[in-house]
């Protein structure tokens, strides 16, 4: 745990709070006012009323009740003030529990995008319980999660690389940016899941009004209240003065005629609007704020296209729907069939999306990018001394420097170094149960999923080519397609070897190769494997409990024995997770049997 970080989320928690119970003694002022200021004035009112005296104790009143109404909009503003201090304190409270190695209990864990078909996502334990998206998560809505499910899932192209880097280098010290940023997002929830479907099915669908000379409909209360102001005054003598009757008649059909479609229309519109009002608070975070990076100035543009910002363009929507509430007022239908409200209304509201409805997509992807993006910056703030990886064009290539698997808490942590040099180069892993030959492949493809998705890395130094990862871990039956173990593992290493067949640059870990056969056929089957990876230029980890893999290295120079060591004392077995050159000549498996209670014939 970095303890400086930790120290900046506690400072920071504390101020908030000073800064909460500040605005709670405002609010708490205010509760007690206000009803004292509305009795004042409803007393001044009845003394008026009832005595008959002079006209200053009616402006008394009038003033007191400005006041109340007044300290009714101030309060309002507190009390969202204080729900955002309120969600800040939690927020930094979250901060210092992820570096305590408490984050397990974060509710997100990002289980909708587990898929145990995914060819790394399942064995590296990147979503469920205990992930690797459940512990930097820091979207709020759900195409946020999904975009950083997405980048979590498959490696960036290689030119997108880069500009994730400098973008999240960026972000990682805007630390006040981005809890501001996550903040208002968990305020305004996270939304049902179809709501923003719906939202831009309505932005984007066709408009109703397809004639373009509706818009000439518009002009005929001019003409009514002309012809009604001259035939008052008999200014046209030659027409009758009651011509106007006739236009007015023409309003009040246009009236029922679009009475059906406009309702609808603004029932959508009205229903659509808390949605909108969530991603333009969203919005309101980004719009606003000076970039370096090209990556956040480019999304920063896409939400200039077509003229002026969102906070604009979303302003005139909202007056829109203001004209549209219109519609619950009393002297309605008289505005309505005067002034064909209904149908100014609806034109308005089909310019807009004509001019702004087909933008509201690209602008949650921006946001979508924003959070990711803010998500991955919050692990490199928390972890100041993992490192950026060098991600290079050449030919396949992987080498680490103190590599340790980010979800293992720094205190007890324990790091290696590992390098694949070259195409085919394969490391045998032995060693004995639980010293550390599963979580070595872990720690490699969980650091390869973040260097790809353009984050920091958890190790002194790392650089390595772009390649697509296989694993092999977490290999389990499926008793609805009635496969074994065994065979699901044929399956996932066939997968591998067709990856590897087909020339794209291949980074396999297999763990435990061929573990649901037996001794003879496994030792046959995984040399012909490994062998098969080599010829074909992949790279990768191998762990094995079978010793006589490891005479492949006499065979083929690229084959590499590792191992782990364990220590056995008496009824304690320690292990120092160092890797290690060479063939392990250590079991420990009678030991364990032992400390658990299970008798052996050698007990």
């Amino acid at each position: 745990m970095d303890n400086q970080v930790y120290e900046t989320y506690r400072l920071k928690r504390t101020g908030v709070a000073d800064s909460l119970a500040a605005v709670m003694k405002r609010s708490n002022r205010l509760v007690l006012l206000r009803p004292l200021v509305f009795l004042a004035a409803a007393g001044l009112t009845m003394v008026f009323a009832f005595l008959s005296l002079q006209a200053v104790f009616l402006w008394g009143a009038g003033l007191l009740l400005l006041c109340f109404v007044i300290m009714l909009i101030k309060h309002n503003r507190i009390k969202a003030r204080i729900k955002y201090l309120e969600q800040l304190i939690q927020l930094n409270d979250a901060a210092m529990q992820r570096l305590d190695g408490q984050w397990q209990d974060f509710s997100n864990t990002g289980e909708r995008f587990m898929d145990r078909e995914h060819r790394y996502t399942a064995d590296l334990n990147i979503f469920g319980p205990g992930s690797l998206f459940q512990y930097l998560n820091a979207a709020t809505s759900l195409v946020g999660e999904e975009r950083l499910a997405g980048w979590l899932s498959a490696p960036a192209a290689g030119d997108e690389i880069t500009p994730r880097q400098q973008a999240i280098t960026e972000l990682a010290p805007r630390l006040d940016w981005r809890q501001d940023f996550q903040t208002t997002g968990l305020l305004e929830g996270r939304g049902k899941p179809g709501n923003l479907a719906k939202l831009l099915a309505w932005a984007e669908e066709k408009p109703l009004l397809t004639n373009k000379y509706v818009s000439l409909l518009l002009f005929l209360p001019a003409v009514t209240l002309v012809l009604a102001v001259a035939g008052f005054f008999h200014w046209l003598p030659l027409l009758p003065n009651w011509l106007w009757i006739l236009p007015l008649a023409v309003q009040i059909m246009i009236m029922v005629w679009f009475s059906k479609p406009a309702g609808q229309m603004f029932g959508q519109t009205e229903n659509m609007a808390e949605e909108i009002r969530r991603w333009s608070a969203l919005l309101g975070c980004i719009e606003p704020e000076q970039y370096d990076a090209a990556l956040l100035r480019q999304l920063q543009s896409q939400l200039l296209q077509g003229g002026g910002p969102p906070s604009q363009r979303i302003k005139k929507l909202f007056a829109i729907i203001d004209r549209v509430s219109f519609r619950y007022s009393s002297i309605y239908l008289v505005i309505n069939i005067g002034l064909l409200w209904d149908l100014r209304t609806l034109v308005k509201l089909e310019e807009w999306r004509a001019e702004s409805g087909r933008l509201l997509r690209s602008w949650v992807e921006v946001i979508a990018a924003f959070e990711a993006l803010a998500s991955l910056a919050g692990l490199a703030y928390e972890h100041p001394h993992w490192t950026m990886p060098a991600i290079t064009g050449a030919a396949p290539f992987f080498k680490a420097v103190a590599l340790g698997h980010p979800l293992i808490k720094e205190e007890t942590r324990v790091s290696n170094d590992v390098t694949l040099a070259e195409p085919g180069v394969i490391l045998l892993i032995t060693g004995s149960n639980m010293s550390g030959k599963s979580t070595l492949l872990r720690t490699v493809g969980i650091n390869l999923v973040l260097a790809y998705a353009g984050a920091a890395v958890c190790a002194k130094e790392l650089s390595c080519s772009r390649m697509n990862l296989y694993t092999s871990i977490h290999i389990n039956d499926n008793l609805e397609k009635n496969i074994s173990t065994f065979y699901a593992e044929l399956q996932r290493i066939k997968l591998i070897l067709d990856a590897a067949k087909s020339g794209e640059p291949t980074l396999f870990l297999i763990d435990e190769i061929f573990k649901g056969t037996n001794s003879k056929d496994r030792i046959i089957g995984a040399q012909a494997v490994i062998k098969n990876l080599n010829r074909l230029g992949a790279m990768g980890l191998v762990s094995t409990h079978d010793l006589e893999l490891s005479r492949l290295e006499q065979e083929i120079p690229q084959i590499k024995n590792y191992h782990f060591t364990d220590q056995i004392s008496g009824r304690e077995i320690s292990f120092d997770y160092r890797l290690k050159t060479g063939v392990s000549t250590s079991t420990n498996a009678i030991a364990l049997m032992k400390i658990v209670g299970i008798q052996t014939d050698n007990s």
